[in-house]
């Protein structure tokens, strides 16, 4: 059963995305970021380039030639989906397919709109008994 992990009240959502998944890449796992629109996924591709990271973080837009090749992808659409291993949903509203998947990674930052979705994902994956983990402003401690 897929696991669930909620990260609340983050004050940089992208920084701590960016600690995230270069853990999950250094251990080796597949990452897909599901962003809501192409525009989102090209901001948060040229933040993850920018910022200063502990080590070489290879991503790539969905759509790209040689997405199969890298271990992170940055989509807004499900048909764009290659891997079932780690999701980061960055959307409002609950992917359908997310239960393909090991894991699922929830990052709410600390606008109220963002939380209010947050609270209906986490009411729907625990009324339906998936296994949560809350970690709340884990980017302090990182």
């Amino acid at each position: 059963m897929t696991k669930i992990r909620f990260y609340t009240d983050v004050p940089d959502t992208p920084a701590l995305m960016q600690h995230l998944i270069l853990q999950a890449v250094a251990r080796q796992r597949s990452v897909t970021v599901y962003l809501p629109d192409r525009q989102q996924a090209e901001q948060l591709s040229a933040t993850l380039w920018q910022q200063p990271v502990e080590g070489f973080l290879p991503h790539v837009l969905a759509d790209a030639d040689h997405a199969p090749l890298t271990p992170v992808h940055l989509a807004w659409a499900p048909e764009q989906i290659l891997q079932d291993d780690l999701l980061f949903n960055c959307q409002t509203a609950l992917p359908k397919f997310f239960s393909r998947f090991r894991h699922v990674f929830e990052v709410i930052g600390q606008d109220e709109t963002e939380k209010a979705a947050g609270r209906q994902r986490w009411a729907f994956y625990r009324d339906r008994g998936y296994e949560i983990q809350h970690i709340k402003s884990m980017q302090s401690q990182a």
